[in-house]
């Protein structure tokens, strides 16, 4: 099983301890999943990236999840599915 490293932005990261992991060359093939948080406009915003995303990189697949909440983590199931399915991950705010 693949394992997902988060990062927050807010915290001193020692390079060293947590380095950063090799960027794809290419979307083209790949699975790519979007978590969306579900406020507003990001559902809207992120259909359109996946929509994007598909018709300009060659991908195999993009899969689309919206929480059930932003106050809390992506549920396990969500979480099983985007691991043991996708190359990379996009997720992020609206507002």
């Amino acid at each position: 099983m693949a394992t997902l490293k988060f990062l927050d932005p807010r915290a001193t990261v020692n390079p060293q301890e947590r380095p950063l992991v090799t960027g794809l060359d290419s979307l083209a093939g790949k699975v790519i999943g979007i978590i969306d948080n579900g406020q507003a406009n990001s559902t809207t915003m992120f259909q359109e990236l996946a929509k994007l995303i598909q018709e300009n990189f060659n991908t195999r697949e993009v899969i689309f999840k919206t929480k059930p909440t932003h106050m809390q983590g992506a549920p396990k199931a969500i979480m099983e599915e985007i691991v043991s399915r996708c190359d990379a991950v996009i997720t992020g705010l609206g507002a």
